[in-house]
Formats: C-alpha cells, sequence, structure tokens
C-alpha cells in the first residue's frame, strides 16, 4: 500500500459543502478542509464544520480544518449590475464614502486608501488585471486615477497598492468577531492573513489563549514586508502559508518562485510545517485536467521541502472538486519516489527540543543503512511526530496519541498517518500497539523491521527519550 506522504488542503465552498463530496474528498486525498471567513456567514461555517466532523466519523478517518481569517483584504465596493467595464486611458474618482460604483467612480472597503495613497502610485485591481495610476489626490475625499490596464471589474474584486505601506492591524475588527466565533467551536487552525510582523503572530495568538482555545496558527505571507521580519515570524508561528496570490500581486512576480523556496527552507531549518498555496490546479476550476506547468508546481513545491499543498477556487467553487483533490494526490505521489532518490538529509535546527530533534536525526540516520519499513510515535501533543516529520523521511510515519486534537494537527505533517489512542501503560504496550496499527494500514508486514519513538514517562509532553529498532514477528 503506498502512502503518500504531501498533505492535501482544500478550500470548501458551494461546490464542495455537500456530505457527499466532503466524503469523496476525504477518500481522494484531502487531509485538511480550509474554510475561508472571507465569505459566508457564522451559520453557514458552522454547517460546514459540522458536515465535515461527521464525514471525519464516518470514514473513521481524522482530518484538520482550518479557519482562514480575511484579515485587512481591500476590495472594491457595490458595482451597479454586479459588475462594469473600464476602458483604458480614461479616467475614476475612487472615493471615501460607499456608493454604487459605475465606470466613473468607485468606494472600497478600505476608507484609509483616500489618505496614503500619492500621486505616480499604482493600484490593481483583482490580482493586478487592471491596473490604475493616480493622478491626483484629495483628502479626505477622493482620489482619481488613470486607468492604464483596463477590463472588468467586479462588486468584492480584490484591491492592492504595492507601492503603498499601509500601517494597519492584521487583526481587523470583523477578524476579531469571527475569532468569537472560531475559538468557541472545533477548529484546529487559524490562518492569519497579510502577516508583516511577528507582533501580528502574538497578538492573535494572545487572544487564543484568553479563550482557551488549543488551535495552531498559520502564518499567511502576502506582503513584502513580512520577508523582512520572516526568521521572527516562522520562529513564533506554528505553521506557514506561502500564499503566492497576493504576494505575486504586491512583489516582483519573477521574485515568488525564490522567496517560496526561501520560505519553505526556513521552515525546514526551525521544524515548522509549509503550506504552498494559490493557483496551484487553476485551470481545473473549470476544465477536468491541469496544464503541464501547473502540474510541474505542485511537484516543484514537493521538491521545495513543501509539507502541503492548498486548493482555493479549484474545490470551493470549482467544477471538479474532487477530480481535482485526486488529481494533486496523483501528482504528489509520483514526484515521492524522486524525491526520496534525490534529497540530501534534512537539517533542522532546533534549540528549544533538543532531544527531540536529536531523536528524529537519529531515526533519518537509521533509515539510511537498515531495512526499515515505517516509523511509528507515541506522541501527546504531536510535536515529536511534526519533528519526524520535517526530516522529510523516506517511509511513512505512523502518529500516535490519546490527544485526538493532536491527532487531527498531525494530518497537517508530511509523511505522517495520525491515529487516536488510549495512552499505554508500559514501552511494551507501545511496541504492541504501533505494530497492530502498522501492519491494519499496510505500513509493514510481518517479519519486516520498524523504528517505534515514545517517551518515559508515557503520555508526557515533550518527554520523547527511546528509540527502539523492532522487529515484526513472522507468522508461526
Amino acid at each position: 500500500m503506498a502512502h503518500i506522504r504531501t498533505k492535501i488542503v482544500a478550500t470548501i465552498g458551494p461546490a464542495s459543502e455537500s456530505p457527499e463530496i466532503l466524503r469523496e474528498l476525504i477518500r481522494a486525498g484531502c487531509d485538511v478542509f480550509r474554510l475561508n471567513f472571507s465569505h459566508g456567514l457564522h451559520e453557514e461555517h458552522l454547517k460546514r464544520l459540522n458536515t465535515i466532523r461527521q464525514a471525519e466519523k464516518e470514514l473513521g478517518e481524522p482530518v484538520a480544518v482550518m479557519a482562514d481569517l480575511c484579515g485587512p483584504k481591500i476590495r472594491v465596493g457595490t458595482i451597479a449590475g454586479g459588475k462594469v467595464q473600464l476602458m483604458a486611458g480614461r479616467s475614476i474618482t475612487i472615493q471615501r464614502q460607499p456608493i454604487e460604483g459605475n465606470d466613473q467612480r468607485i468606494s472600497t472597503s478600505l476608507d484609509e486608501l483616500i489618505d496614503t495613497a500619492q500621486p505616480g502610485q499604482t493600484i490593481l485591481i483583482d490580482d493586478g488585471k487592471i491596473l490604475l495610476e493616480v493622478e491626483r489626490v484629495n483628502p479626505p475625499d477622493e482620489i482619481t486615477c488613470r486607468i492604464a490596464v483596463g477590463g472588468t471589474m467586479s462588486s468584492g474584486k480584490g484591491v492592492n497598492l504595492p507601492h503603498t505601506n499601509l500601517s494597519l492591524s492584521a487583526l481587523t475588527e470583523k477578524d476579531i468577531r469571527d475569532l468569537e466565533f472560531i475559538t468557541k467551536h472545533d477548529f484546529d487552525y487559524v490562518a492569519l492573513s497579510f502577516v508583516r510582523r511577528p507582533e501580528d503572530i502574538q497578538a492573535l495568538r494572545d487572544r487564543l489563549n484568553a479563550a482557551s482555545c488549543p488551535a495552531h496558527i498559520v502564518a499567511k505571507i502576502e506582503k513584502p514586508q513580512a520577508l523582512d521580519h520572516i526568521r521572527a515570524i516562522v520562529e513564533l508561528t506554528d505553521a506557514v502559508m506561502v500564499a503566492r496570490g497576493d504576494l505575486g500581486v504586491e512583489m516582483d512576480l519573477p521574485a515568488v518562485p525564490v522567496v517560496q523556496k526561501k520560505i519553505a527552507w526556513l521552515c525546514q531549518r526551525a521544524g515548522k510545517p509549509c503550506i504552498v498555496a494559490t493557483q496551484m490546479l487553476e485551470s481545473m476550476t473549470t476544465c477536468p485536467t491541469p496544464t503541464r506547468a501547473e502540474v510541474s508546481d505542485v511537484a516543484n513545491a514537493v521538491l521545495d521541502h513543501t509539507d502541503a499543498v492548498m486548493l482555493s477556487g479549484e474545490t470551493a467553487v470549482g467544477k471538479y472538486p474532487v477530480e481535482t483533490v485526486g488529481m494533486m494526490n496523483r501528482i504528489v505521489s509520483e514526484i515521492q519516489d524522486f524525491h526520496d532518490l534525490t534529497a540530501r538529509p534534512a537539517r533542522v535546527e532546533l534549540t528549544n527540543a533538543p532531544t527531540e530533534a536529536a531523536i528524529a536525526a537519529a531515526v533519518g540516520e537509521i533509515l539510511a543503512v537498515d531495512d526499515i519499513s515505517a516509523v511509528a510515535v507515541f506522541s501527546a501533543t504531536g510535536a515529536t511526530a511534526r519533528m519526524l516529520a520535517k526530516h522529510r523521511l523516506s517511509k511513512p510515519i505512523l502518529g500516535l496519541s490519546p490527544d485526538l486534537r493532536a491527532v487531527r494537527r498531525m494530518c497537517l505533517y508530511y509523511g505522517v498517518s495520525a491515529v487516536a489512542v488510549q495512552t499505554p501503560r508500559h514501552t511494551g504496550d507501545v511496541l504492541e500497539l504501533a505494530t497492530q496499527l502498522a501492519l491494519k494500514l499496510g505500513m509493514a508486514e510481518p517479519g519486516q523491521k520498524m523504528v517505534v519513538v515514545t517517551g518515559r514517562p508515557i503520555g508526557k509532553p515533550g518527554a520523547a527519550n527511546s528509540l527502539v529498532i523492532h522487529q515484526i514477528p513472522a507468522p508461526a
């Protein structure tokens, strides 16, 4: 049985929210479901969350759920008729007060845009498809722009100001309201949009801690300003998402692949999961097959040492959500063998958990010199499983934990198949339990060897200190 190690994150929307489709997505290889709080009401998100948990229960497979906060995303206001055609060379005014827009005058969701824009600066709409150049400013009421590149502009499309440094909090009033809802429900991850500095992460963590919410934080890197503090951000967060959509609009587009590689490398060194997102199989939103360039993009993300690849509109509103997840699963499966053949030993630098890091490195060395079928780890919080995952082991990892939340979090970790179990009493019980589950899941066969990592006392967080090379008994 082939165990596909790169994880898949799928965004849930109208095209994928039914119980039938959610079950099919899990079967097709989805490990993490993303609920985008930029769209929809709390009642809709709760319904989707409950449907996911029901599908998880019915299939007996754990899945993680990520709540993605909107952040200070600037959007076009309401447009009369829903959309309007902007002609290059003409002028358009952006005003502070909300208005039903047309081809001559619009408003946005950010009042401060009028105060900060300066003549000569660029305003991009709809991921850069429409380009405006600021000609005149008349704060606090309005600015006038020349339409440099025209196109169809719709209500709610994103607005980017790549040359304007807006001093906005990463947590908006809407995000704070959404957090009040999120912390009361069963979410595993909270993604913070438009992170600029480590203080943004700390502000979210303070609110999660105040609400006694154990959800882990995913820092979304989509602003160039974040790159100035990227090491500190990676250190403080629990996981990182390279959100290439806004990042590719806010900075020079050819630089984005280098940024992706750098962030994945930093996450590798820091032992933090990395997600690569945006337009990975974009053409499958409307077509049953991807382009060759998209296939290469997904494959290269795996070679960059990302832990997970993410689908957005492809599964939220696309025509082929299940087929898209299946295709992505096939791509990462194909590149897996090549990655194992060519990968250098992974380097992880963890000063705050040296014992776990050393054990994970030792497991990698054992796999390089001995014929091992699988690695099992009993982990109270999932932290040791995460460290094993970041070493990009060439064999599947069986993560065992008595904490269902930890099991679900492990769904984001590269190579880890997580199972909820009761806390064993003795190390021998861990070996027996690991053997039973490895055989059941097809990770090992009788007579083969597996590495089992645990700690003493069993079940204590941060106590990983034991490594056993265990041979599965052959049938009598």
